[in-house]
């Protein structure tokens, strides 16, 4: 059992926050698909992150450790390993489906019941489409993938559950046979992912264009000499701008350089709208202040942010509106359910319309 002591005192906290999960996944997918050196240093060593580095070296990718950086030296193709366990993570899931196409024989992907619970019809779907051949009598996990070239092309969405089909699908692009053309009719939960992949090929030099409705991935197989930094992550800073706000202490967070590739910037934002103060300095980020007021957040984009958020809002003097949450149920719990059970344990009070 831990003991939490209720303290509210001044004082100053610098610390270092982790590597961005999400930019370690697409790091370590794009090192498995370019035919050059890829250099990727202070990535995320985490139970999804290592998922999906294990699930791409069983599909062929050659990599070592040097230095405290991971250096991938050949893409996959020739399968390791014929079956991958990608335990609860549903982004190693969606990104890997589509890239195990590339292997030289066929490789069955599964993992926890619970991930085999979540929504993956649609990535199928888009696999069919795409000249992809598998077996998956669910239209979910567990599936057995087959190898086939897909053809890239045109495909038109109505209706997406995650923004990780999306991204797993532009990151297999680069190895199409044409080029990708994804058109998406509806809005896509945690849009600015799919904007991070976007600007992460394009920082690389691979050809992407985005815009809110249509995304291009120019189909050409990588050879270039890649060396990229994992920037730290922001969805780890939220915790600490909460702390910062509701402890009433100087929170500096080094390394945060902002603008960022990551979504999650939106919380330094969001917690000056609470009260907060956000210092932006070349080097780090500081925060400062107190919550004197609720907000009404549109958290379509940011999922990650919403259990911090509703953390927040209970310090604050009226009531705050986080908007466009559903999806939150089906990640690798029901986010939402856990959110309001542990706040009505504390004492606290919720709604849901989802």
């Amino acid at each position: 059992m831990y003991r939490i002591i209720a303290s509210k005192k001044s004082g100053e906290i610098t610390l270092s926050l982790p590597p961005s999960k999400s930019l370690t996944h697409r790091l370590l997918i794009l090192g498995a698909l370019n035919r050059g050196q890829t250099v990727i240093e202070n990535r995320l060593r985490a139970e999804d992150t290592e998922i999906t580095y294990r699930g791409l070296k069983a599909l062929g990718m050659h990599a070592r450790e040097e230095d405290h950086r991971l250096i991938c030296e050949q893409p996959l193709g020739k399968v390791a390993q014929a079956d991958i366990y990608l335990g609860n993570s549903g982004s190693s899931a969606r990104f890997l489906v589509p890239l195990a196409s590339y292997g030289d024989r066929p490789v069955r992907l599964h993992g926890t019941a619970r991930l085999h619970r979540r929504p993956f019809a649609e990535l199928f779907q888009a696999l069919q489409a795409l000249g992809g051949r598998f077996e998956a009598p669910q239209q979910t996990l567990p599936a057995t993938i087959h190898p086939a070239e897909l053809q890239g092309g045109r495909l038109t969405f109505d209706h997406l559950p995650s923004s990780q089909i999306i991204t797993g699908l532009m990151l297999a692009g680069l190895w199409m046979h044409r080029d990708l053309i994804l058109e998406l009719r509806e809005r896509v939960p945690s849009l600015p992912y799919v904007a991070m992949t976007a600007r992460l090929m394009q920082r690389l030099g691979l050809s992407v264009e985005l815009s809110p409705s249509r995304i291009e991935v120019a189909a050409a197989r990588p050879e270039m000499h890649w060396q990229m930094t994992v920037e730290p992550d922001l969805s780890a800073a939220s915790y600490w701008v909460a702390v910062a706000l509701i402890g009433g202490i100087r929170v500096t967070l080094p390394g945060v350089i902002l603008p960022s590739l990551q979504g999650d910037e939106r919380i330094f934002g969001l917690a000056e709208a609470m009260g907060g103060q956000v210092m932006v300095y070349t080097d780090r980020v500081e925060i400062t202040g107190d919550i004197r007021r609720g907000i009404t957040a549109d958290c379509g984009d940011i999922p990650d942010l919403v259990p911090t958020l509703s953390v927040m809002a209970l310090f604050a003097p009226e009531p705050s509106r986080l908007m466009n949450v559903a999806h939150l149920q089906f990640k690798e719990s029901d986010r939402i359910a856990a959110i309001r059970q542990n706040i009505h344990t504390l004492g606290g009070r919720t709604e849901f319309d989802g």
